[in-house]
């Protein structure tokens, strides 16, 4: 097969697309009525859990502690073996994850652009 005639059907099939001969493409994700695709509105879920499981956990080492306190003081010391840099690059974590969330909500409020 010559070179240049599948240049030229594909050139062609490619021209079919953009002019919208082809008929209208497909979806790839199926739009829910608020405009959203159902994607976006797991993703929007999932980016609204860490704050509230963070809280709730707080309070849930607090009734562990109340509740059976050896088991509490043997996690503890096990928190206690971990490194010094794992504990930092925690915070350093949880530091870029609000702090990146904070300065969104910043910049569509004040309507300035990065």
């Amino acid at each position: 097969m010559d070179m240049s005639k599948i240049v030229t059907e594909v050139e062609a099939a490619a021209e079919d697309l953009t002019s919208g001969a082809a008929g209208p493409l497909p979806q790839v994700q199926i739009k829910t009525p608020a405009g959203k695709a159902g994607y976006d509105h797991l993703i929007d879920a999932l980016n609204r859990l860490p704050r509230p499981l963070l809280a709730l956990g707080t309070l849930v080492i607090f009734v562990a502690a109340g509740v059976n306190p050896v088991w509490f003081e043997t996690q503890m010391q096990a928190l206690n073996a971990m490194p010094q840099p794992l504990w930092w690059l925690l915070g350093a974590v949880l530091t870029m994850f609000f702090g990146s969330r904070e300065a969104h909500y910043m910049r569509q409020n004040t309507g300035s652009k990065p």
